[in-house]
């Protein structure tokens, strides 16, 4: 019985270093989150227009904004004032491209590094399961 405890115990060590990393990855995966969703819409206002990236809802707003002062000018037969708009517009979506590539690109990268520190954890724990468990040699 004592043998069986004895064998068992490096197996119930390397579970609860193994449950200790996945929380451990879980939090980070959560300030992860965090500051994907910062990107992805600034909550209080924090942003001014003008200044920096807006954020890609901000960014999407303002193209939908000027695409439909447009949409009036060009009703009006106002082409210039239109023109001006629609540039307005281009620019709001490519601000939004630049921000949703930024946030993909983030995503892409912590999750590649998430799962490479994965695969080597599980690498070692399946090592040294696959030590422990081939008998001994018995009189060395």
């Amino acid at each position: 019985m004592m043998k069986r405890m004895g064998c068992l115990m490096p197996l119930v060590v390397l579970i609860v270093i193994a449950f200790g990393y996945n929380q451990w990855r879980i939090e980070q995966l959560r300030d992860e989150v965090s500051r994907i969703s910062a990107k992805v819409h600034v909550t209080g206002g924090n942003t001014k227009s003008g200044e920096g990236k807006n954020d890609l809802v901000t960014a999407l707003a303002k193209a939908e904004r000027h695409t439909k002062r447009a949409r009036e000018l060009l009703a009006k037969k106002h082409m210039a004032e239109a023109q001006r708009e629609l540039d307005a517009a281009l620019k709001s979506l490519q601000s939004a491209n630049d921000v949703s590539q930024d946030i993909v690109g983030d995503a892409a990268q912590f999750l590649g590094k998430a799962r490479q520190s994965a695969v080597k954890v599980f690498h070692k724990a399946w090592t040294d399961i696959s030590e422990e468990a081939k008998p001994k040699k018995k009189g060395s």
